[in-house]
């Protein structure tokens, strides 16, 4: 069984939960794609954040101008509409009823009078819906919770300038446990206090069992702590691990960095492909493509190891000038390669080999290749074949 334990004692928001979620391993892009799918169309990408020497991620969740005022039954429309469990629609639905009648309660107004345009549509939606999907697709059973901080200050809203908590929090904290801080802002947004009103079932000060992963969610004030969830497996367990292609896999992170690019010539855009590879980047690639304006143009990704992160954005800015990188994190799967040299009729050749399916094959090097292509005369596949086919079609280790 799996256990969820959310260390409140920083703050609690929506995007801080979703964004410590993606720490943990959901993928943001495949629930942006089911947004997407059905008629809504967001924007929904994690940033690498560093606050206070601690790096984590935090949210960007962009939308369309013009959405409009969204009352209750538009809200449960939409997300019937999405292409999710029965469970997590029914418990996104019941979400949106409790905070309904949490606004009208406060507000003094009927629940199918209110509206959501206050708490944000669309970033609401993806914020309450993306949160019970994540726990799915990370197999949760249970959720605790640190006690959480009291906080002061003014908001201004929709219905002027409210003391903090909002009056939405403080009917949402009843019967939970917190304790006094002295910060004047926001800690609980509403959107976080529905979370820990509809997902936690405990208040602790810790979980048991054997500690999986950890994340650190952050929200939009440019300081402070996050939300540093953590991920627990009973010792006893029976699940079994996912399985990957191949059992001796390694899985690693890398960072993708990516930007429309439509301003340089050729030479200036081959010219990026050495500064990058020269400087240590994993793999770069260019898209063509069609930009606004009907301009030729493409998409420039550059994949780097996470310690070289700070560099490669240097350096995409400084040799494409453009004004703006998109960043992600994500994990690859790495077979376990080998360098070695082999003997060959024409001398000894440097390559790699890898196992797959008890299939043990030998690739030369392409620099290799072209050496020796010039000194024989032969085409590069007719040397590959005739250096390492039949021992690719016969080799079991």
């Amino acid at each position: 069984m799996k256990t969820l334990y959310l260390d409140c004692r920083y703050g609690l928001g929506g995007d801080m939960f979703l964004a410590a979620m993606y720490e943990l391993g959901v993928s943001l892009s495949q629930l942006q794609r089911i947004f997407i799918e059905a008629g809504v169309y967001v924007s929904i990408a994690p940033v690498s954040t560093l606050r206070q020497s601690i790096v984590g991620a935090s949210l960007s969740i962009e939308w369309p101008e013009g959405q409009p005022m969204r009352h209750l039954p538009e809200v449960i429309t939409i997300i019937k509409k999405l292409a999710v469990s029965e469970e997590v629609q029914a418990r996104s639905i019941r979400a949106f009823q409790r905070l309904a009648e949490v606004e009208a309660t406060v507000h003094g107004k009927a629940v199918q009078d209110i509206h959501f345009h206050e708490v944000g549509a669309i970033d609401t939606l993806v914020d309450v819906v993306g949160a019970f999907w994540a726990v799915e697709q990370l197999g949760i059973a249970e959720i605790y919770a640190s006690k959480l901080p009291w906080f002061s200050g003014t908001v201004e809203c929709e219905h002027g300038v409210l003391p903090l908590p909002a009056p939405a929090v403080l009917e949402l904290l009843q019967k939970k446990p917190v304790f006094a801080t002295d910060e004047e802002q926001e800690l609980i947004t509403p959107t976080g206090a529905l979370l820990i009103d509809q997902l936690v079932t405990n208040f602790t000060s810790g979980a048991e069992g054997m500690l999986v992963k950890t994340g650190t969610g952050y929200g939009q004030r440019e300081s402070g702590g996050g939300l540093r969830v953590s991920l627990f497996e009973s010792e006893f367990s029976t699940e079994q691990p996912a399985e990957t292609a191949e059992s001796d896999a390694t899985i690693d992170e890398i960072y993708v960095l990516e930007s429309h690019i439509d301003h340089l010539t050729g030479e200036e855009l081959g010219r990026c492909f050495d500064i990058f590879m020269d400087s240590g980047a994993l793999d770069v690639f260019f898209t063509a493509g069609i930009m606004k304006k009907n301009r030729p143009a493409g998409s420039l990704k550059v994949l780097c190891k996470p310690e070289d992160l700070a560099k490669m954005e240097q350096l995409f800015f400084a040799h494409t000038h453009t004004l703006g990188i998109r960043r992600q994190k994500t994990e690859r799967v790495l077979l376990p390669r080998k360098e070695e040299r082999t003997g060959t009729p024409f001398g000894e050749m440097d390559g790699k080999s890898y196992t797959i399916d008890g299939l043990t094959i030998s690739k030369p090097e392409y620099e290799e290749l072209v050496k020796f292509s010039k000194k024989t005369g032969r085409s590069l596949p007719e040397l590959r074949y005739m250096l390492f086919g039949d021992a690719q079609k016969n080799n079991k280790s």
